[in-house]
């Protein structure tokens, strides 16, 4: 009785949930057939054997029954599961609409909608990064402001990131006078502490490098299609950086970055965990002074964010990253010292 009450309470497993269950079971290789499927699921095999049609013909997956196993198996390799197809169309829609829930925080609505995006959000976690986990962050009041050059635009990248074709644009970085002509096979479209940012293989420089959306011009894309590269990590790709700049190729410079923090600073630094590689040691006891230690790849970004601490934050090592922060800081003394 205990066994046929578990079953009907668990058939009410949502169908997106036991079509992925059986997705995970069929690429396995171990030839399940509607018996053992429907004993691990705890559901009937009819409910099942609809689930296999639906992959078949609705998702056109390439399942095939084996008479001799008694089992079924993919007759090609399934990359990725294709339930949500997901086109640029559709991102730039979904950007749009985060955006116009301001007003409905904290409504049963909003909690729907929420729940909504993630479930979509799902289908393309590999190629596009939102981070939209926390409820402030993904429903702020406060409007991104999206223009309709940046949905035009938008809309274009992430056509190229979904489709695997080739971009053309032009790309002034921050420390040049002109713009300069990139070509880019797009891995990744990620929004990271408020900007976009395209990943990519860039083609002219046989290298992996990341681009700020806002100063890309005349975006062009292309009919010339390519194969995502398989060892693409975002997290790989970010392990050294401690923003957005990852400082070039793979196996190129590591630095040894160590701050010294004071006051309420130190507390702060503290409380998180900033980067993986990161130590804290306790300079006097009670932790009112801290040095935190890390190994980046890029200086860029660490020295944007001991200069947001004031007075409460010195740079240490490597020598480069110190005296670039001292002649900042001077630099900014004789703009307020001038009368």
């Amino acid at each position: 009785m205990a066994k046929e009450e578990s079953i009907k309470a668990q058939g009410t497993r949502r169908p997106l949930e036991r079509v992925l269950r059986i997705h995970e079971m069929v690429s396995r290789g171990t030839l399940p057939n509607c018996s053992t499927i429907a004993r691990e699921l705890e559901v009937n095999r009819k409910t099942i054997q609809r689930d296999l049609n639906f992959m078949r013909e609705e998702l056109e997956l390439p399942l095939e029954y084996d008479e001799t196993s008694h089992g079924y198996f993919y007759s090609r390799p399934v990359a990725d599961f294709p339930f949500l197809k997901t086109t640029s169309e559709d991102l730039v829609a979904l950007i749009l609409a985060r955006n116009a829930l301001g007003p409905m925080k904290g409504s049963a609505l909003e909690a729907s909608l929420r729940s909504g995006f993630q479930r979509l959000l799902a289908g393309m976690s590999d190629r596009v990064t939102i981070p939209w986990t926390e409820l402030d962050q993904a429903f702020s009041v406060k409007s991104v402001g999206m223009t309709e050059r940046d949905a035009f635009l938008f809309d274009r990248l992430a056509k190229a990131v979904l489709e695997s074709r080739e971009l053309t644009f032009e790309y002034r970085k921050l420390a040049d006078e002109k713009p300069a002509k990139r070509r880019l096979q797009p891995y990744h479209l990620a929004e990271i502490d408020g900007g976009w940012y395209l990943i990519g293989h860039d083609l002219d420089r046989d290298a992996r490098r990341t681009f700020a959306v806002q100063r890309m011009r005349a975006v062009h894309l292309t009919n010339k299609r390519f194969v995502r590269s398989r060892d693409f990590r975002l997290e790989d790709h970010f392990a050294g950086s401690f923003g957005v700049w990852s400082g070039g190729d793979e196996g190129g410079t590591r630095y040894r970055v160590k701050i010294r923090f004071r006051g309420f600073a130190a507390r702060v630094v503290a409380e998180r965990r900033w980067h993986p590689s990161q130590e804290i040691v306790e300079v006097e006891p009670g932790g009112g002074v801290i040095e935190i230690s890390m190994t980046l790849s890029a200086l860029e970004d660490i020295a944007r964010w001991i200069l947001g601490f004031g007075s409460q934050a010195e740079a240490l090592e490597p020598a480069e990253l110190r005296d670039h922060v001292a002649r900042e800081l001077r630099l900014a003394e004789k703009i307020y010292r001038k009368k």
